[in-house]
């Protein structure tokens, strides 16, 4: 069965294209760093490599969780199943500082080890560090403006991951230079920055995810006020509330409709309201409009002509 002219659907398919592609090419860039560091003995270019590693693991469980959030809203998730999606960009965070740690570790043996091998820097190094730097910049780029076309959480997370590769990768290049100046004892503090650098990334993940699953609010309520009480027939707006996540926004609040307004009128005023406010603000998904009759004294803008003839809004 298609789902031709679903745009759900069709979000959630270039969603895991854009992921497939991101996989196969951040395989590429992991392979390459961590084939060099080990042969050359490179700590900081090994421990960058297995950090764009973690790329492509996080790149499997977007794929899972996008296809699970893909499903339709059922008796148990009448909201859909969009979070899941959400959660899989939280297990990035959680890898990155894992990731981090290890490479901490590693470092630390390193500096402490009076018989680690001395990193043997050559020109092959700077073909793979540039290359898989150029990789990354455009991989970060593509993402984050596709997570931010498809409203994409995991693209959007996924893309500050890979971001944070590019700036690892460029105090991984400084630290190569170094070496081949005569300066090895560089090569595990650099990897220790590196390990800073990937707990940032993570922690960044996980506060932005954290918030979509807390309802943190996700528009500005005056935004939502003004754009309301411009609308024919509202006097007054209040308890605003808004959450969710990008691009399934949800809107709760209470309109105050002129007292004279028949039953009929005020459920057109209501569906202008929620109208408005979806052509206003892009990504909401579901309005809840309470309508409530306002004060006899409280000024609104008059509806236009014919709109009281008590057809369907």
């Amino acid at each position: 069965m298609t789902s031709d002219g679903d745009p759900e659907a069709d979000a959630t398919r270039a969603v895991r294209r854009v992921i497939w592609v991101t996989l196969a090419l951040n395989l590429a860039v992991a392979g390459a760093k961590i084939a060099y560091g080990h042969v050359a003995h490179a700590l900081s270019i090994r421990a960058d490599g297995f950090h764009s590693l973690t790329d492509s693991s996080n790149n499997l469980i977007g794929l899972i969780g996008v296809m699970i959030a893909s499903r339709p809203a059922d008796a148990g998730h009448p909201y859909g199943h969009r979070k899941f999606e959400v959660i899989a960009a939280g297990i990035v965070g959680l890898s990155l500082l894992a990731m981090a740690a290890d490479v901490v570790r590693t470092g630390l043996e390193r500096i402490t080890s009076a018989g680690a091998p001395v990193p043997a820097i050559d020109a092959a190094a700077f073909v793979v560090l540039l290359g898989t730097l150029a990789v990354n910049v455009s991989v970060a780029r593509w993402e984050h403006a596709r997570g931010t076309t498809l409203g994409s959480p995991f693209l959007l997370s996924d893309a500050a991951h890979t971001r944070s590769d590019v700036f690892v990768t460029l105090g991984v290049l400084a630290t190569a230079v170094l070496v081949r100046l005569g300066l090895p004892e560089v090569d595990a503090a650099a990897a220790l920055f590196v390990a800073g650098f990937i707990a940032w990334a993570g922690i960044g993940v996980l506060r932005e995810n954290l918030g979509y699953l807390a309802d943190s609010a996700r528009l500005p309520p005056a935004a939502i006020e003004h754009v309301a009480c411009v609308v024919p027939g509202v006097a007054s707006v209040h308890k605003i509330r808004t959450r969710g996540m990008p691009g399934m926004i949800y809107v709760d609040l209470h309109i105050q409709v002129a007292p004279t307004l028949t039953v009929v009128e005020a459920h057109r005023v209501t569906h202008w309201v929620i109208d408005a406010i979806k052509r206003e603000f892009s990504g909401v998904k579901d309005v809840l409009v309470h309508t409530e009759p306002a004060r006899p004294d409280q000024p609104y803008l008059p509806l236009p002509p014919g709109s009281g003839d008590g057809g369907e809004p």
